[in-house]
């Protein structure tokens, strides 16, 4: 495949970029140059409408997820409440005029 532009390989490695993008890391071919079998496959690049893109892949199939149901609870009801209420034992010091 020949490229029809400067193409790069985003610091990803796994996405191709056009020159001046901000992602671009390294060049992978120039415009006229052949781009290698390989890395066609390797990064999914399709020749159409007379351009160079990156082919996108659909996305996998999230697996179903059969819902269970809930377990009951182990605990019928609360327990009480056993902390102990203390009063405040803290006075306070009178101020010295």
């Amino acid at each position: 495949m020949i490229a029809d532009r400067m193409l790069w390989v985003a610091a990803d490695d796994k996405t191709i970029v056009e020159h001046g993008d901000v992602l671009a890391a390294i060049l992978l071919a120039g415009p006229g140059r052949s781009i290698p079998d390989t890395e066609v496959k390797k990064f999914g690049l399709v020749y159409s409408a007379g351009r160079v893109s990156q082919a996108t892949p659909e996305p996998p199939k999230e697996p179903e997820v059969k819902e269970q149901p809930k377990p009951e609870d182990k605990q019928r009801e609360k327990p009480a409440d056993k902390a102990i209420k203390k009063p405040a034992t803290k006075r306070r010091s009178k101020r010295r005029s």
